[in-house]
């Protein structure tokens, strides 16, 4: 049973490790799309924004999210401390 559980749950990894690269290109493609028509910069990470807020409604998870971002912010101002 140990094994099937372990497996499974190789398997699980392996499909969202797919659908994260997947996400990642559609994002990244939508980006690409808003900087080639000139969208200035902070525009674009708005719409990002608002578009988590929308994502984390729709599945019940914006505690989840907004700990995500905490931490993201963080990391960003930290880096930026840097520079």
């Amino acid at each position: 049973m140990a094994q099937t559980s372990e497996s499974s749950t190789k398997h699980i990894a392996k499909i969202q490790t797919s659908d994260r690269e997947a996400a990642r290109k559609a994002v990244a493609q939508g980006v690409q799309s808003a900087k080639d028509k000139w969208i200035e910069a902070p525009l674009i990470v708005e719409a990002l924004a608002l578009e988590l807020v929308s994502v984390a409604q729709v599945n019940h998870s914006s505690s989840m999210m907004a700990a995500y971002l905490r931490n993201l912010a963080d990391a960003m101002e930290a880096q930026a401390s840097y520079h």
